[in-house]
């Protein structure tokens, strides 16, 4: 099922689409996603080693997987996806933005929206995991609440953990 709102983000129409897990669209963003990994991260990632999640673990009633996308265009704009990981906690997995729209608001729209979803599927507590080498990233969550947590995963490129009560 999929579910589409539409909003004008800071700075330009966009809309939500959710239950994008299988779609073509959030493969080529996650690939997006990865190659831009492998360029900001030190030495780069081998994707193998990166832990992609069948779509139905982001798909209702376990998560859910987002589409950003500019009203006019259908461009995406950036992705993220949420999966339930019990006892009212929701992990937020894969948050991206394609880099020329950063810093006009639409980060925060779109975190924003992941915190909705969440909420929607039970969560009381999100977490993420990221990479200190993605400094807005870890800027824009900061700036929203989010404070150091316990380790939830093993995993070679992730050494920030973070968490926010919703």
């Amino acid at each position: 099922m999929t579910s589409e709102s539409s909003t004008r983000a800071p700075g330009r129409p966009v809309r939500i689409i959710e239950g994008q897990a299988a779609s073509e669209r959030a493969t080529r963003a996650l690939a997006a996603y990865f190659a831009e990994l492998d360029e900001r991260i030190e030495g780069g990632v081998v994707t193998e080693l990166l832990q992609v999640l069948p779509p139905e673990e982001v798909t209702p009633p376990r998560g859910d997987f987002l589409l950003m996308t500019e009203l006019g265009t259908g461009n995406v704009l950036g992705c993220g996806g949420v999966r339930v990981l019990g006892e009212g906690t929701v992990e937020l997995r894969r948050m991206w933005l394609v880099p020329d729209v950063r810093g006009r608001g639409l980060g925060r729209f779109l975190l924003r929206a992941l915190e909705n979803r969440a909420r929607a599927l039970g969560g009381r507590r999100v977490v993420l995991s990221l990479n200190s080498a993605l400094t807005e990233a870890l800027a824009l969550y900061e700036s929203a609440g989010y404070t150091p947590v316990e380790p939830f995963e093993d995993n070679p490129y992730v050494d920030l953990y973070l968490g926010k009560d919703l």
